[in-house]
This record gives structure tokens, sequence and C-alpha cells, in this order.
């Protein structure tokens, strides 16, 4: 059903990709995940490969890729197990490209494109997750420039980025508090700016979360992306429907990794006198599993398919994310049962696809914003 949605050149860059995963990435994520982070080289050959800069114009050193392309990208990286800065590549990247002027676009895009530059996206806080309008970071307008004052956490690759798209107050709207949220590019070597701690969570052991202190930062009035009032918020908040769609992708890639390989093992285990697979209770389960997959699988491709015709998506994108999340964490879940003892042990690798799937339903909005969303979109 996919392919018959997809041009030829989205075929040929889904075969590419896979190529490159299953060459360059497969045979290495077990010893990554051990070491606990992803090499140098990791960034390297995806740079190489053109993916740090998907969605970049080719103007600006970029591959000019559409959404579909960062769908295919994430689907197929999911599937070997490993994830790509989705931040950078969407949420970032696209802030610059979508809101910035032309200056800012020529300053920061090519070394983004590149990978010389990594982003990282900063908004969360201590005390605003999903209530983005409670946040207390502030960028206080001095003369020349705005003075930031701030902490930001669970920033995705904070300690590994050079540019950092920051969202702060400057000005205080007790009425509306979002709309006193302003956009800021911010390079992470600028004075004031400090790395706190990086978590330790339950999986994704290969990228960092961390947090990042931002005191007495002077930010030139030039790297503004979006002032704070009017459309200002409405905007920022298109750019998390690209960040939906890849973390969705992300998400029917690492349930159909871990499919292929609990249908491999179902067909090779031998219980009873004959392989697992034949019997009701685990082939029925086989089936469920996939027809989940594709399930989600479509309802991002609704998602990009409109985006591609310039629709909003921001009910599409939530809708996708939150089955795609749910329903990863549900297929992971089976194939560690259906692998029995086996599924617990690291040496199948389930399991870590299910530790690595779980934290998706968080980043992006959660699966209560998005419900939240869906609600906001059918009933307005």
């Amino acid at each position: 059903m996919i392919d018959s949605l997809l041009s030829t050149e989205n075929k040929m860059f889904r075969d590419e990709v896979r190529r490159f995963a299953n060459r360059e990435i497969a045979p290495h994520v077990k010893t990554w995940e051990k070491e606990g982070k992803y090499p140098d080289s990791y960034y390297k050959k995806i740079s190489e490969m053109g993916f740090m800069g998907l969605l970049v114009p080719e103007e600006y050193g970029g591959e000019g890729g559409s959404m579909i392309d960062l769908a295919i990208l994430c689907e197929e990286m999911g599937r070997v197990g490993v994830s790509i800065p989705l931040t950078h590549v969407s949420a970032c990247c696209r802030s610059i490209e979508h809101l910035g002027n032309e200056d800012q676009k020529k300053r920061y895009l090519p070394d983004m494109a590149s990978g010389k530059k990594i982003g990282a996206y900063c908004q969360t806080e201590p005390n605003a997750g999903s209530d983005a309008g409670n946040m207390s970071s502030f960028a206080e307008e001095k003369e020349n420039h705005y003075l930031l004052n701030g902490e930001k956490v669970f920033i995705s690759n904070g300690k590994i980025a050079s540019v950092l798209i920051v969202l702060a107050k400057t000005k205080i709207v007790s009425e509306k508090p979002s709309k006193g949220i302003a956009m800021f590019i911010v390079d992470s070597d600028t004075s004031g700016v400090s790395i706190g701690r990086s978590e330790k969570m339950m999986g994704r052991n290969c990228s960092s979360l961390d947090e990042i202190i931002f005191k007495d930062v002077k930010v030139p009035k030039e790297n503004l992306l979006i002032p704070a009032g009017g459309k200002g918020f409405k905007e920022i908040m298109k750019e998390f429907n690209s960040e939906r769609c890849g973390n969705s992708s992300f998400c029917v890639g690492f349930a159909q990794g871990a499919y292929e390989r609990t249908l491999k093992y179902c067909k090779e285990r031998i219980q009873f006198g004959k392989p697992i697979a034949q019997f009701q209770g685990i082939n029925w389960t086989l089936a469920e599993m996939a027809i989940k997959i594709q399930s989600a699988r479509l309802l991002v491709y609704d998602a990009l398919f409109k985006e591609k015709k310039g629709k909003m998506i921001a009910k599409e994108a939530s809708m996708a994310k939150k089955n795609a999340n749910e329903m990863a964490i549900w297929v992971c879940d089976q194939a560690v049962q259906l692998h029995g003892a086996y599924g617990y042990s690291t040496e199948y690798e389930v399991e870590r696809y299910y530790r690595d799937v779980r934290g998706w339903s968080m980043g992006g909005g959660t699966t209560q914003v998005c419900l939240n969303r869906i609600a906001y979109e059918l009933l307005k």
C-alpha cells in the first residue's frame, strides 16, 4: 500500500537508507549501546549521507528533502534500532528555514546541513513541560542585545550541540502567558551558557538528554527568530508537526524492527515438535502486530501527504503520534513476550527496542497533549 503512494525518488531514497542502515549501522548498535553513546564516526557517516541537512534547501547546502523523506529516514533508522538527531533535522533546521531571515539562514544552515554544527531545541524546563506558557526563562531586552537567563532540561543532544534554538519570554502576559514567548538562536559557546547534568534514562542510552543553563547570556538582537506576541507562538508550535511526524515514523520503524526479529524467532523456535509460529495463539499475535504497524504507518502518511499539499496538519500529526507511540509500545511488549525468557535477555535485542521506544511518547508532546490537540481541532 505505501509503495503505491511513494514516488520513484522516494523509493530510491528508502532503498538507499535501508542499505546504509543494514551495512553501516546495524552491526555496531550493540557496541554503541554498551558504550552509552553514538561515536563521532556515526555523526560523520549520517552527515556524509546528507541526513543532517535532509530538510535544508539546496541553496543552503542541504538536500532539499520533504517531510515524506524525513519519515522514510526515521522509519528505516528506527528499524535497525537507532535514532538520528531528530530535533536538529526537523525542529532546529526548519525553524531557521521557515522563521529566519536571509542573514540567519546564510549564517547557520550551511554548517547545520553539513553536520559541522548540531542543533538542539531548548524548550522544556523543570516546571514547564507540556505547559510551555509556564516557562520561566526570560530574555530582557537591552540596547543591542537580549540578556537571557533560565534553565532547560531534557534537551536532546544538548552537550554536543553548537546551535541552540531557545524559547524564552521577553514579556509577561498574565492573561495568556504563551503570548510572551519568543524564539532565539544562541551559539553554545556564548559566555554564560553551560551544560548541567545529563539524565540517565530507561532507554535510548546512546542519545543524551541534557540540562542547559543560561546565566546572563548576551544574545545579539539579530539572533531573534520570532518575537513575542501576535502569531509568534502559533508559528513556533507549527514546527512541532514535523517533529511529531518524525517521532511517529521512528515508532513505526522500531516496531517494524522488533516485529521482524520476532517473526523470524517464532518460525525457528521449536516447541512441542513444531515452530511456535504454527500455534494459533502465536500467529494471531503476529497478525495483530502486522496490522497495528501498517495502520500506524498509514496514519503518518495521511498527515504527510496533506502537508505536501500545503494543509495544516496539527490534528493529523497528533493522531499519528498518539497512535504510533502506543502501537510501538504494544508491539515491542509482545515481541518480548513471544521470545519468552530470551526476550528479557539482551542477546535478542527486543528488550532494547522496548526500552528505547517507551520514551518517544513523551517527546514532542505527550499522548495526552496530542489528545487535547485532536479534540481542539475537532471541536473548533
